[in-house]
């Protein structure tokens, strides 16, 4: 009979992660034209005024003089108006701003290529934070915010009280979203039997293959609608720059990005939540997207796969479940064999896994994820694997060969390999 233990810190590890982590809600606003023109004169004034943090900073610099945080801040009442931002969302425009300098900064210390901060054009800003305070949600399906009123929303799920802040965002359709950021409270009881195991291999021709045999194909959505991004952008380019009908088509290809994107979205959360319903420990590969993307050939297919993403949705909904999400090393999945161990060398062409030195024969993915179920399982501690409990005979059967003793107690069998 098989006995499953798990450690009760690893999950309590998983829930205190999830706590430290903050967790946005996306919801949809219908402003009216007033608010709509309250919302959009609010952000021109955000991206001004950014604007001139930057000019500010770089006269100072010229002068030999490097201008401050305090310095910056006691220019805000004067350079926007008080009846159309919201002090708290002007203010925030200066972290934002001191934000982007460290992460130039962050960069070239690694040795990276930096140049200066760029002024914002009016189609890079289109968002405005309310940080801590000036928002209140109301029973009837709206969100009040300051200097701007009521705006009706839709709100598909319980909003949790510790909101942290909100960003008002529009869209380049037009549409506008309040994506409110709070605290992630885990609530979940972590299991202390870990029975469901899987390992998933992620690929372009199926887009995962995992350890129990399921194959979920690719759905190609940017494939399938290539041929409208490249025909709306053939009539984008023969339009007259600064005309209505610029504008229009810009609208029109905006349009269909924005499908794509909402199409995955949906896609990467029905079978990210098909696992974590399913199974209570998940393993993935550990990929390097960046280097991936490197080979021409596939890069496309790569970035439409979106991995990382599926990935991120992974992680918060298992630490949210209680589940242990963990990655592994990608090195030698594919090559290597699930039932013996062994290299076994192949291209990306040759799609199905053929041992000669135990004879298995099956698909490249499904022997992939079996060695990422393996590989995980074995860097998970030993409380927490599903193993078989040693079965002594009390008869001791011993024989002298060449001086030893050698005993017929059955050990268990290796668990790597089960």
């Amino acid at each position: 009979m098989k006995a499953n233990y798990i450690i009760i810190t690893r999950c309590c590890i998983i829930c205190t992660k999830a706590k430290d982590k903050m967790l946005s809600y996306k919801l949809r606003l219908y402003p009216t034209k007033t608010q709509e023109s309250k919302l959009d004169d609010a952000i021109e004034s955000c991206r001004m005024v950014y604007n001139d943090f930057i000019f500010e900073s770089r006269l100072a610099y010229k002068e030999g003089y490097k201008i401050n945080f305090d310095e910056l801040q006691r220019m805000i009442p004067y350079m926007i108006p008080k009846d159309r931002v919201y002090s708290k969302t002007a203010q925030m425009v200066l972290w934002q701003f001191y934000n982007n300098l460290k992460v130039l900064s962050s960069l070239s210390k690694r040795g990276k290529r930096t140049g200066k901060l760029r002024f914002k054009p009016k189609s890079r800003y289109n968002s405005i934070n309310y940080n801590q305070s000036g928002f209140k949600f109301l029973p009837d399906n709206k969100i009040k915010l300051s200097k701007i009123g009521k705006i009706k929303c839709i709100i598909h799920r319980t909003i949790p009280r510790k909101i942290k802040e909100i960003h008002v965002k529009k869209e380049l359709t037009g549409v506008w979203y309040a994506i409110v950021v709070c605290e992630n409270e885990c609530k979940s009881i972590c299991s202390l039997l870990r029975k469901k195991i899987i390992g998933i291999d992620v690929g372009i021709n199926n887009y995962c293959y995992d350890s129990d045999g399921h194959v979920i194909e690719h759905p190609q959505i940017l494939r399938n609608s290539e041929e409208k991004l490249k025909r709306s952008q053939r009539k984008l380019s023969r339009k007259i720059k600064g005309s209505s009908n610029q504008w229009k088509e810009k609208l029109r290809l905006a349009k269909i990005h924005q499908k794509i994107k909402y199409q995955r979205n949906d896609f990467l959360h029905k079978i990210s939540k098909y696992y974590v319903d399913s199974y209570d420990t998940i393993f993935v590969e550990e990929l390097k997207i960046q280097n991936m993307v490197k080979n021409h050939h596939m890069a496309k297919s790569i970035y439409d796969s979106s991995w990382n993403s599926f990935f991120q949705k992974l992680e918060y909904k298992a630490a949210n479940a209680g589940i242990l999400f963990t990655k592994v090393a990608p090195h030698g999945t594919s090559q290597s064999c699930s039932n013996c161990g062994r290299m076994v060398k192949k291209t990306l062409a040759i799609r199905t896994h053929c041992c000669p030195h135990c004879g298995l024969v099956i698909d490249r993915d499904y022997n992939a994820s079996l060695n990422i179920k393996q590989r995980g399982t074995d860097n998970l501690p030993t409380g927490c694997r599903e193993v078989t409990p040693l079965e002594r005979t009390p008869l001791t059967v011993a024989c002298m060969i060449y001086g030893h003793v050698i005993s017929l107690n059955k050990e268990t069998d290796d668990f790597s390999r089960k």
